[in-house]
Order: C-alpha cells, then structure tokens, then sequence
C-alpha cells in the first residue's frame, strides 16, 4: 500500500491569539548546547519507519510538513529530514510534497533548502495585508514583510505556492480586506488559496479578549467578509471545490485530498493524527500523539528499544466501527464541491447512498435540500450518480450533517 504522510513541526517564534494548535514557542526549544529540534527531527524520522514497517506501506503518496511553523527549521535540518525520510521508504513519482512557511522566514537560503530537498510545494500564511489586523491578533508579520517574501518567491522560487487567507480578523476593514487579493495579480505564481472564516476557538487569547470586551468581534461580518473573497477569487479564475480551498486548475491540494476521500496516512510528530483504513473489514485505526515533546521523543526511543513495541508509544488510539466510517465518508465526501460517487460509496459500504441521504421517490432529507436549491444530483460520463451540495448549500454544510445524524 501507499500512504500520506503528515509531519507536525511544533515550534512557533510566537503563538497568534487565535490559534489553538499545538506548538510550543521557539524560546522553549532553545537548549544551551542543543537544539531541540534536531532531537525531534531524529524521533519524526523514527517514526516514521516504524509505521512504514507496521503497515506495510511502499512508497508515500504525498508530504506534508505542519505545524506549528515548520520554516523555523535550518537549511542543515530541512536536508537532515528529507535525506532520512527517503532513506525510509521512496516518494511516489511526482509526489506533492509540502512544506508550511510564515512569510517572515522565505529567503534565499530557505527556498534553495526547500528545493534541494525536493519540496515542490509551499503554503504561506499570510492572513491578511493589513498591519492593523494582524497586529489584533498578535500575528509576527506586516505588510512590509509579505511583500518582501512575495518579491523573493518571484525570483527565487519555481515551485508551486498556496497562500493562507482568515475572513474577519478585528480591525479588519471591507478595503483592507479586499486589497489584499491584489496578490494574485503581482504574484501569478500563486495556484491556490485557503480562504477561512475567522475561527473563534475557546480560551484561545483572543477568545477571552472578546469575552472580556477587550475587542468588538462580529461573527456575521467575518461570514459576510468570506463570501466577498469567494466572489474575488472566482472572478481571478480559482475554482471553489472545498469549503475553505480554492485551486486553478489542476492544482488541488493532493494531501488534503487524501484526508477527504479516506486514504490512509501517517501522522508524525507531538500531536498529530493518522488513520490507517481498511475498507475490506469496515474498519480503521486512527491514532493522536500526545502534546509533550520531550515524551513523544522518549516514547519513541522506548517503542524502538522494546522490540518496536507500539504499546510505548505517547498516543490515543481509536478503532473506528463501519457506522463511524460511513459518517466520515459523508462529513468529508460533502465539504468537496465534487460532492460524493453512489457507486464509490456502494463499493465502501456495501449498501446505497440514497437509502443513507434520502432520495427524490422517498422524499429524504436529500431530495428536501435538493428542492430548496441547496443540494444537487448530477451524472458523471460513466453514468454514475454524484450527490453534491450547491453553491449555497456548502455555506449550511454543518446543518445538513446535523440533521443528517
């Protein structure tokens, strides 16, 4: 079999207000004579080889480095990582492989690091172009310094690159907002967007600066501020085709595909996820590594001197019923614009879309979206049924899922 694979790098030089993703702040990982980092390169990599042997896994599919900020890492440790990790298993022949960046940390040497080590891809946080915005929520970035990575991509960089959008941010103006799209046209390079809506996570900094009336947040401005960059990205001729993502042509994230349709992947690293599927039993294993970095580390060390035993390993573990697969399928088969195969799923689950969703001849909750415009039923060339939300529906995905419980 084949697999993704997903890296989380858990190191930030400072953790945004908003964000509530494990990372620890680069001062933590500092050591007096060591880096930590290099400690945890060296347990990703070991990792790494221990599910490729689990699993039976030949090759990966597509590469993924997350985090955190995984730009923090030296020319010397992005070549260390990538030099080990093909050691392990080959990557597949045009594999897509991913590596984040903040715009703070693109230069010449970091792209020339990128390149030698075979990432063919980038995907730049910029947020947003506007000083007063990112300052709200305490982002380390300006509009000087993303135009200044943006300057060096276009000159240095020849592989593809995805930029980051957040819809809402406080201090966010409708003209701000809307300048920073002009991007698109100053950097013709850039063959997808993540466009999101500003997620209020709870006892996230910024969360209690809004419950404490620190700053005035209006969550009906952040959805109204996302539906004008859908409309902006649309006429640039980038195509919608998953809630948040937005692709020319052709250039669809293939790792975050993978996620959306249920093929198996590695998940690396303090904190992150991976999911192996079998759909000849109905079932998977899903596994989440704890958040401590220095017991992730030891716990990898343990599992590899105890005879590889996985039982060492610092991690969640969840076995996943037929019942909860099916779910899955629909929960992230629905957030592609695509929408979803009746005969993909009939080959997964053994048993019909339509009895799941509801049909037009029993008037189910399918056919009660489709009629009100929200919902849509198309035929592909080989004739198969694809069930998919429309333009409008996308926007109530969450809805149809909770009535479709």
């Amino acid at each position: 079999m084949t697999a993704s694979l997903y890296a989380h790098i858990p190191f930030c030089k400072k953790k945004c207000d908003y964000c509530d993703f494990f990372s620890i702040e680069e001062k933590y990982r500092l050591g007096k004579c060591n880096d930590l980092s290099d400690s945890y390169l060296s347990a990703l990599v070991k990792e790494a080889a221990f599910y490729a042997e689990s699993y039976g896994i030949e090759a990966w599919d597509t590469v993924y480095l997350g985090g955190g900020t995984p730009s923090l890492l030296s020319p010397r440790q992005i070549s260390f990582f990538f030099s080990e990790l093909k050691k392990i298993l080959p990557f597949k022949e045009n594999a897509e492989v991913t590596m984040e960046v903040n715009p703070d940390d693109v230069s010449d040497e970091f792209l020339a690091a990128c390149t030698n080590a075979g990432v063919n891809r980038l995907s730049m946080g910029i947020q947003a172009v506007d000083d007063r915005a990112l300052n709200a929520v305490n982002r380390g970035s300006s509009e000087k310094i993303i135009a200044s990575a943006l300057n060096c991509l276009k000159k240095k960089w020849h592989g593809r690159l995805s930029v980051d959008f957040i819809a809402g941010l406080p201090c966010h103006t409708y003209d701000s907002f809307k300048r920073q799209f002009g991007i698109l046209d100053e950097y013709p390079g850039i063959d997808h967007v993540s466009l999101y809506t500003l997620m209020v996570e709870e006892n996230t900094p910024l969360w209690k600066k809004i419950e404490d009336n620190e700053i005035n947040y209006s969550f009906d401005k952040a959805d109204r501020m996302w539906l004008l960059g859908r409309n902006i990205l649309e006429k640039h001729g980038f195509v919608h085709y998953e809630v948040s993502s937005f692709a020319k042509k052709g250039f669809e994230s293939r790792h975050n595909c993978a996620y959306w349709t249920q093929k198996s992947y590695v998940g690396i690293g303090a904190g992150a996820t991976g999911t192996i599927y079998d759909f000849e039993e109905k079932k998977a294993l899903r596994w989440t590594n704890g958040l401590s970095i220095p017991a992730y580390i030891s716990g990898v060390e343990k599992c590899l001197a105890e005879d590889k035993n996985p039982a060492l390993l610092r991690r969640q573990i969840e076995e996943l019923s037929a019942e909860t697969l099916e779910f899955e399928a629909l929960m992230l088969g629905f957030r592609r614009l695509e929408g979803i195969s009746s005969l993909d799923f009939q080959k997964k689950f053994g048993k019909s879309l339509e009895e799941r969703i509801g049909s037009d001849r029993d008037g189910g909750l399918f056919f009660q979206w489709r009629k009100k415009g929200l919902a849509l039923v198309r035929k592909s060339p080989e004739g198969d049924k694809i069930y998919a939300m429309s333009r409008r529906g996308i926007l109530l995905l969450n809805r149809f899922l909770e009535e479709l419980m």
